[in-house]
């Protein structure tokens, strides 16, 4: 009888281990709160790119409308703010849209090589797609990579003669080749990747 006893309680514990276990990591927490809201700060190298690019070409002139200027010179940007939000669709791919704002001041060069200061307010509009390749058990610690494409409007304005200004609008895009995350409900995350959010960003998430 003792030992019909304690067969039945060793049975028992091995049937409540797996529930207990689920109960203590509960994985997957983002099906169950598939809503998320971001924000970021990107670090970007965003004015020295367009200068590298549209040095001796006249992407300036559709910006501030005056064809006199052929090229930028000593881009530098403040950084990327971004506003982002991601629907969890399954375990690993989420869907979304992510807003964004830079400001970059600039030196104008003419056809006579005179600098002109100018600005440029930089909005941006994406969707993006999330891929989530490694979680931990408890779902606390995760890695993933992120892409985007959409467009943005470059409003510029020159620093002597702020009725010159203009806007371009061109296509735009960003790869975050690895991200890493901690925390569930509420997470902090670390982004390294290539386009307009930055090379390197740093956010925080809330889930609901």
């Amino acid at each position: 009888m003792k030992k019909m006893i304690m067969a039945l309680a060793v049975i028992c514990c091995f049937l409540a281990a797996p529930r207990a276990q689920a109960q203590l990591y509960q994985p997957y927490y983002k099906l169950t709160h598939p809503n998320e809201i971001s924000a970021s700060y990107g670090v970007s190298l965003l004015g020295s790119m367009i200068g590298s690019v549209v040095n001796k070409a006249n992407l300036v002139s559709g910006i501030v409308g005056d064809e006199d200027y052929v090229a930028i010179r000593n881009g530098g940007t403040k950084g990327v703010l971004n506003l982002g939000y991601t629907y969890q669709l399954n375990k690993v791919i989420s869907v979304g849209a992510t807003a964004g704002i830079n400001r970059m001041s600039v030196n104008l060069e003419d056809n006579t090589g005179k600098l002109t200061a100018a600005a440029a307010n930089i909005y941006m509009l994406m969707s993006t797609a999330k891929f989530d390749w490694f979680r931990t058990r408890s779902d606390v610690f995760g890695m993933y990579s992120k892409a985007g494409l959409g467009i943005m409007a470059m409003h510029g304005i020159l620093a002597e003669d702020q009725t010159a200004s203009g806007t371009l609008w061109l296509p735009t895009g960003h790869l975050s080749l690895i991200g890493m995350e901690v925390g569930r409900g509420f997470s902090g995350f670390m982004e390294l990747g290539v386009g307009m959010q930055g090379i390197v960003q740093f956010g925080i998430r809330g889930r609901f």
